[in-house]
């Protein structure tokens, strides 16, 4: 039976098949690399997170962006599936903000000029 938690599993897989380039489950696979999922349980708690990226991705991610998207997915297959996000959490764990741009969106929020590419005065500020 489909649930939202399913599809939650089912998200997770994806993220997890886009980062490593690798099948759910490889029989081609050495013992301990058979089943994607297990496999990366192993190497994030090795510590070993960046030797799980496909060499095919155009532009590897950061080290910090790579973490946190390989522990999101794992939460997201978590086998108890009342303890998997739901997927509203999920895309607020995932968000670019947050994710891709850190202390920058943090320092400032003002939208940017699209047509001069400088940054915009907050409107707040021009008042003071």
């Amino acid at each position: 039976m489909l649930t939202e938690k399913s599809d939650v599993y089912s998200f997770g897989i994806l993220i997890m098949e886009i980062i490593t380039g690798r099948s759910p489950v490889d029989f081609t696979r050495p013992q301990g690399e058979v089943h994607l999922v297990e496999w990366l349980k192993a190497m994030v708690g090795n510590r070993k997170a960046e030797e799980v990226i496909d060499p095919k991705l155009p532009v590897m991610p950061a080290s910090k962006a790579l973490k946190r998207v390989l522990l999101v997915a794992l939460r997201c297959v978590d086998p108890d599936a009342t303890k998997r996000p739901k997927m509203g959490h999920v895309i607020h764990m995932l968000e670019a903000d947050d994710l891709l741009f850190g202390d920058e969106r943090r320092i400032t929020k003002e939208p940017l000029d699209l047509h001069s590419g400088d940054r915009q005065m907050n409107h707040n500020a021009t008042k003071l």
